[in-house]
């Protein structure tokens, strides 16, 4: 009985985890079409027809994903690449972004949970850097190998979570951290979840974010 009911637990926070990986948030879908469109009634035939490449392509990359436990590193990242991308052009290039991985690193057969860090990379541009002032956000996310684990840091020169006064913004966030932490946990098979954020400032003044996030190599 107490095998059984582990089993169990086992496969019922699997299954959750291919529910969590096959859900998109529906604004993004809904503002990405939205975007198309636009591009479309402007007669941009060129931006619309690239936007509409990388939009399938990102789709098809996170069905094929949500099939499986766990994914080759740079598959993750050229994922990552386009959902990044996309965001990019639907916010009209008000930040910029860079990926940085050893070539080395993508080519050798490490394999991550599908989109496990994309929640904090989401939060960097829709809480931080969109509501920047200006067009000058810079996004960053480095890859590296840190002895047993991939590290990956998220920073963002955003508004900072201070700054962040909705409060129903606050606990949409915070709940969709906590599913990743516990995406962290069950797949590095640890009590408390090997992420870090930290909130980055200059003489007091908020200056933006930065997540570190350890993933086991398996």
């Amino acid at each position: 009985n107490i095998r059984h009911e582990a089993d169990m637990r086992h496969k019922i926070a699997e299954t959750e985890m291919m529910a969590l990986r096959a859900q998109m948030n529906p604004h993004f879908i809904f503002n990405c079409i939205n975007s198309i469109d636009a591009l479309i009634q402007s007669n941009d035939k060129y931006q619309a027809t690239m936007y509409l490449n990388k939009f399938a392509k990102l789709i098809r990359n996170i069905l094929d994903s949500s099939k499986q436990n766990a994914i080759p590193l740079a598959k993750d990242v050229d994922t990552l690449r386009l959902y990044i991308e996309l965001e990019q052009l639907r916010n009209e290039n008000k930040f910029t972004s860079e990926i940085k991985a050893d070539e080395q690193l993508l080519q050798n057969d490490y394999r991550v949970p599908p989109l496990i860090i994309q929640p904090y990379v989401e939060n960097a541009i829709l809480h931080g850097l969109r509501n920047r002032p200006d067009n000058a956000g810079k996004l960053t996310v480095s890859i590296s190998r840190q002895n047993g684990h991939l590290e990956y840091i998220i920073e963002d020169n955003g508004v900072g979570r201070s700054v962040q006064s909705n409060s129903f913004k606050r606990e949409k966030q915070s709940y969709g951290l906590q599913i990743t932490n516990d995406r962290v946990k069950l797949f590095n098979k640890e009590d408390t979840a090997s992420v870090e954020i930290t909130d980055l400032s200059s003489n007091g003044t908020p200056t933006g974010t930065r997540v570190r996030v350890f993933i086991k190599i398996k």
